[in-house]
């Protein structure tokens, strides 16, 4: 059986994840709208998940044995989630927009776009401000509700928070489409995770 502190460990982890997808759900069920998040909240929510994890294998690598065999495998382990923290990065930068559907992650961008003056060009995965210029990487999910904003290239600082905002803006404003798949898988994974969590618990008791 793991040791009481592996289990709180696990834990503390699974607590974390269980509180911001739990969070993550009912927010946009209770609002009922679309809405966009910077994207470096869901990178904080990782790496408060992953560290610990990297605490637990590196803290029992150095209390095992000099010879013991579970001593590569527990380094290894330790390696991965530190090469993940970087890769997260990378991969959150931008934002992110839940609750969304492809026409109205698009009505939303368009409304932002105008509200700040801007010129733009669309192609198939990206949406060109010649007049900055810069070029905003886009990617929706529709079935499951889910959008990405970017910068690709170029433009101000500044200038992603300015056009996620004018979504925002328009989302609280405007009547529009919704798909809340992700937002109901969000609460009921959510719900599991918190019975785990207890279940963690009484184990380390």
């Amino acid at each position: 059986m793991p040791s009481n502190y592996t289990l709180h460990v696990l834990s503390l982890t699974l607590g974390v994840l269980t509180l911001a997808m739990t969070a993550l759900g009912l927010y946009g069920l209770t609002r009922r709208r679309p809405f966009v998040i910077d994207a470096r909240w869901m990178l904080a929510v990782a790496l408060v998940a992953i560290l610990p994890q990297v605490v637990l294998q590196l803290s029992l690598f150095f209390g095992a044995g000099q010879h013991s065999s579970e001593r590569p495998m527990l380094l290894i382990v330790a390696l991965i989630s530190i090469v993940l923290i970087p890769y997260l990065a990378l991969m959150t930068r931008g934002y992110m927009v839940y609750g969304t559907t492809e026409s109205s992650f698009r009505d939303a961008l368009v409304s932002a776009l105008s509200s700040l003056h801007l010129e733009f060009e669309e192609t198939l995965s990206s949406v060109r401000l010649p007049s900055v210029p810069a070029e905003l990487q886009v990617a929706v999910q529709g079935w499951i509700g889910i959008g990405e904003l970017r910068l690709k290239q170029g433009g101000p600082p500044g200038l992603l928070a300015d056009v996620a905002g004018g979504m925002n803006a328009h989302f609280n404003a405007a009547k529009v489409k919704t798909n809340m798949i992700s937002e109901v898988a969000f609460v009921i994974l959510g719900l599991l995770g918190s019975a785990m969590v207890v279940t963690l618990m009484l184990l380390g008791r």
